[in-house]
C-alpha cells in the first residue's frame, strides 16, 4: 500500500476513488491488522497524525462492538474492513455478517447524560463520531450490516453539526442497603468503573474483578457498596491503606448514571467514615483529578480541604481519545484533600520561610494550630527509601529522617528513576515534623523540585 510522503491525498482529478478491502475472522487478535490497515490508508489521505489516531481509536471501538454485538460468545463469523479514498473524502467501512441491530443506530443515545458524565450505551459511539465528520449505519440485509466513518479531506476537522444530548433514563425510586462488598458483587463494579471513567482510572486492577477481590483480600482495599433492591450495584466506594499510618484515602468512588441525585455518595462516604472511626484512623483523603470540577466541588461538599497537588501524578488516559485532536494529551494531576475525623491536633513545622505564610493557611483551612518552628541542623543519620511504580512513570522517594548530608544519595535515586527507569515525575515527600527538613527544601527546589502542599498524617 503506497503513502504519500508528502501528505496530500491523490489528485482527483487524475484517478479515480481508490478502493480497498481488508477481511479478517472475529477475533481480537487481529485487531493490530485492522488498526494497521486504517493507520496506513489515513496516512495515504494526508491526514495529520492526531486525527490518524482518533481513527485509529474509532477502528478499536468498532471491531470490538462487532465481537460483542454481532458475534457474541466468540461464534465464527468475518469482519469486512474498506477504504474508499475519493475526491474530497475518505470513507473506512466496518462490515459483519452477524446478529441484526437490537436498536436502530439512529435510536442510540450520546454519550453524554445532563451532568456532563459519560453514559454507558453512547461512550463507544462518541469515540466514533469524534473521528470522523460523518457517521452511516446501515441494514444489508442477507449481507449483514455496516458502519461508514466518512473523513472530508477538503474541510477543517471540527464542522460537524453538533451532537444533541440525551439523558440516561433514571432508575426507579428505591431504598439502598449501604454495606461492605461482597464477593459476588465484585463483577459489577468494574462495570461502574468503566461507566464512570472509562479506562481512565490510575489502578487497572479495579477494572479486574479478580483484582479488586485480590486487593481486598489482602487487606489494601476496604470495599463499600450501595445496593438497590433489586440487587444492582449502583455505588462503589473504597478505603485505600497501604502503609500502616493514621489515615486511609477513600478512593474508587463512582456512582451509575441512573442512580446519580439521590445522595448515595454522601451516604457511602459517612459509612467509610464511620468505619474509618473504627479502625482508630484520625483523618481521610481523597485525590479529585484537577481536571474534572464536579469531583471537586463533591469533594468539597463532604467536608475534604484542599491542601497540595499530586502533580502530573498519572499518564494520559482521559477515555481513550475523547479529546478534541488540537490538544496534546497530557498528564493527570489531583489535589489532595483531607478531612480530620477527630479535632485536628497542634503541630510544629519545619519549612523555609518563604513557604510559612502558604503552609500557615493551609493548616488554618483544616483548623488545625500549627507553629513555625526554626531549623536545626540534623542529629542523626538520615534516612529515605523509594518507590518506583511502572504503569504510572513515576518514582516516589520518601524521606523518614531528614539529613542534608544525604541529599547526594537522594538526587542520584531521583536521577536514575529518570533516566534508567524511564520515569516521567519523580515526588519527593520530606517530614515538615523534623528541623533538618529545611535545608533538604533548599536543596531539592535547587535542583528543580517545587513545594505543592501537605499531606496531613501520612508520615511513616
Amino acid at each position: 500500500m503506497a503513502h504519500n510522503t508528502n501528505g496530500t491525498p491523490p489528485d482527483p482529478e487524475s484517478s479515480h476513488p481508490l478502493s480497498l478491502k481488508l477481511s479478517v475472522p472475529a477475533d481480537r487478535r487481529f485487531l493490530a491488522i485492522v488498526q494497521g490497515f486504517v493507520r496506513e490508508l489515513a496516512g495515504t489521505a494526508g491526514l495529520p497524525s492526531d486525527e490518524v489516531l482518533l481513527l485509529e481509536v474509532a477502528s478499536e471501538e468498532a471491531f470490538d462492538n462487532i465481537l460483542k454485538h454481532a458475534y457474541p460468545g466468540c461464534s465464527a463469523g468475518d469482519i469486512h474492513v474498506g477504504g474508499i479514498l475519493g475526491a474530497g473524502e475518505l470513507e473506512i467501512s466496518f462490515q459483519d455478517e452477524g446478529i441484526p441491530f437490537e436498536t436502530r443506530p439512529d435510536q442510540y443515545p450520546d454519550s453524554l447524560g445532563e451532568d456532563g458524565e459519560v453514559t454507558a450505551s453512547g461512550i463507544g459511539f462518541r469515540l466514533i463520531r469524534n473521528a470522523a465528520d460523518e457517521v452511516r449505519f446501515e441494514n444489508l440485509g442477507r449481507r449483514g450490516k455496516v458502519l461508514r466513518l466518512i473523513k472530508r479531506l477538503s474541510e477543517p476537522l471540527g464542522t460537524g453539526p453538533v451532537q444533541e444530548v440525551h439523558a440516561v433514563p433514571p432508575a426507579p425510586e428505591q431504598e439502598y442497603e449501604i454495606r461492605p462488598m461482597r464477593p459476588g458483587e465484585a463483577e459489577q463494579v468494574p462495570r461502574l468503573f468503566w461507566l464512570a471513567y472509562g479506562y481512565s482510572y490510575k489502578n487497572e486492577d479495579f477494572y479486574r474483578p479478580e483484582g479488586l477481590l485480590h486487593l481486598i483480600g489482602s487487606g489494601h482495599v476496604i470495599s463499600y457498596v450501595a445496593v438497590g433492591e433489586n440487587g444492582e450495584v449502583a455505588g462503589h466506594a473504597g478505603l485505600l491503606r497501604p502503609d500502616p499510618v493514621p489515615m486511609a484515602e477513600m478512593a474508587l468512588l463512582v456512582v451509575a448514571p441512573a442512580h446519580r441525585g439521590r445522595h448515595i455518595m454522601e451516604s457511602l462516604a459517612e459509612a467509610l467514615a464511620d468505619k474509618a472511626v473504627a479502625m482508630g484512623l484520625h483523618g481521610l483523603s481523597i485525590n479529585p483529578v484537577t481536571s474534572h470540577p464536579i469531583s471537586q466541588k463533591e469533594t468539597y461538599r463532604l467536608g475534604f480541604v484542599p491542601c497540595g497537588l499530586d502533580l502530573a501524578a498519572c499518564p494520559p488516559r482521559e477515555f481513550k481519545a475523547l479529546v478534541s485532536g488540537n490538544i496534546r494529551p497530557q498528564r493527570e494531576s489531583y489535589i489532595h484533600c483531607f478531612r480530620y475525623l477527630i479535632p485536628p491536633p497542634p503541630v510544629t513545622v519545619y519549612v523555609p520561610a518563604r513557604h510559612r505564610a502558604m503552609v500557615a493557611r493551609i493548616y488554618q483551612t483544616l483548623t488545625q494550630p500549627c507553629t513555625m518552628g526554626e531549623p536545626a541542623p540534623a542529629v542523626s543519620s538520615g534516612d529515605f527509601r523509594f518507590h518506583f511504580d511502572r504503569t504510572l512513570q513515576k518514582g516516589v522517594i520518601t524521606v523518614l529522617t531528614a539529613d542534608g548530608r544525604r541529599w547526594p544519595e537522594i538526587l542520584q535515586v531521583a536521577q536514575d528513576m529518570e533516566e534508567m527507569a524511564g520515569a516521567e515525575v519523580v515526588d519527593l515527600d520530606l517530614p515538615l515534623a523534623q528541623p533538618a527538613t529545611p535545608l533538604l527544601f533548599d536543596l531539592a527546589e535547587e535542583a528543580g523540585f517545587v513545594f505543592t502542599g501537605i499531606r496531613p498524617c501520612q508520615s511513616p
